[in-house]
């Protein structure tokens, strides 16, 4: 089981569980399984011992093969009862539901089926958004309950994942050289393989591939980017250094100019400037304010110089040759004079 997995719990384990819905979505699993229903934004923890007493197989896996890009047409926020017994709600207990009216990104052109469904991860997304998610219309379960479900109209036909950032958005082709953040990698030898040259090539493609995915997961997800640093990508230091002063932003030029007016529209898994760390050179040496001061008249003092100065007796390199043992460690002083006779 992995992050963004799909899940059809049982329905003891969904009823142990707040009663939660029997789809649900893996959050995130740590020494627990955090899940989270897409349809009411409600979460549990399924831990280790319930998970090996009833194990649960993934419906649809959080492969790339098996999501879909969807382009957000329209969206109406969902809001749920309130408390009465609370005075007033703060923004973070405001509902983040939002019903999204979606389509293939594919079908663009080609016909008009739409979706509408409720997500928790409406509160993102805005009209012209890219996002991707599981097409629940076109899978065949493995379970025999969750398809009989399916077939019965009563599972949602889109699940949403996560929304889509910059070039990847886009679809540009380059999107990941352009991604404006970075993480640092561990310097790893890698055995010498004793595969074929297209074997190598095709598990390079594989790790590339897997790369991108975590990094597109990273740049959707705030609580997994709190336990990492990320740091700024060459691009937006060369671009600091063009604007001299002016602001910089995450967005690229052009690109969400318009205004937010409303707090709830404001995206807080997107990543921001104040995010990202300047990275850390270790060959340009110490700081500068770190460098101890040099005395000038030292340095342009001859060799034996500060020695008269200081009142000590100073032997030449090549006359210390000639010294005998005993005078190189006698000091000049009265009894020291006296001890040499």
């Amino acid at each position: 089981m992995c992050k963004d997995d799909l899940v059809y719990l049982s329905a003891r384990t969904a009823r142990n569980h707040g009663n939660i819905s029997r789809l649900v979505l893996v959050k995130a699993i740590s020494n627990v399984i955090h899940l989270i229903d897409p349809m009411t934004g409600q979460m549990a923890q399924l831990s280790g011992e319930t998970y090996w007493r009833d194990p649960i197989r993934p419906i649809i896996t959080a492969a790339r093969s098996r999501m879909t890009r969807f382009v957000v047409l329209g969206k109406e926020p969902v809001f749920l009862r309130q408390n009465v017994s609370k005075r007033t709600t703060s923004r973070k207990q405001r509902s983040r539901l939002a019903s999204l009216i979606t389509a293939r990104e594919a079908d663009l052109g080609v016909n008009d089926r739409q979706f509408e469904e409720i997500s928790n991860a409406g509160y993102l997304m805005k009209a012209g958004d890219v996002c991707v998610g599981f097409d629940l219309t076109e899978t065949q379960f493995v379970q025999d309950d969750a398809e009989t479900m399916r077939s019965n109209g009563k599972l949602p036909d889109v699940v949403i994942i996560r929304k889509l950032y910059g070039g990847v958005a886009s679809g540009e082709a380059d999107a990941a050289k352009k991604r404006k953040w970075r993480l640092h990698r561990l310097d790893a030898k890698v055995a010498e393989s004793m595969k074929s040259a297209r074997a190598v090539k095709k598990d390079a493609e594989a790790d590339d591939m897997d790369e991108e995915d975590f990094m597109r997961e990273v740049e959707g997800d705030r609580e997994m980017r709190d336990q990492m640093n990320l740091y700024k990508s060459a691009l937006l230091k060369k671009k600091e250094n063009e604007s001299k002063g002016d602001d910089v932003t995450m967005e690229e030029d052009g690109e969400n100019n318009e205004t937010k007016d409303d707090d709830d529209d404001e995206d807080d898994q997107e990543i921001k400037l104040e995010e990202l760390l300047d990275d850390l050179v270790m060959d340009d040496g110490p700081d500068p304010e770190d460098v101890p001061p040099v005395e000038v008249e030292e340095l342009d003092m001859e060799e034996g110089k500060k020695a008269a100065k200081d009142g000590i007796n100073y032997v030449g390199r090549e006359e210390s040759r000639l010294v005998k043992d005993k005078d190189g460690a006698i000091s000049q002083t009265e009894f020291g004079k006296e001890y040499g006779k």
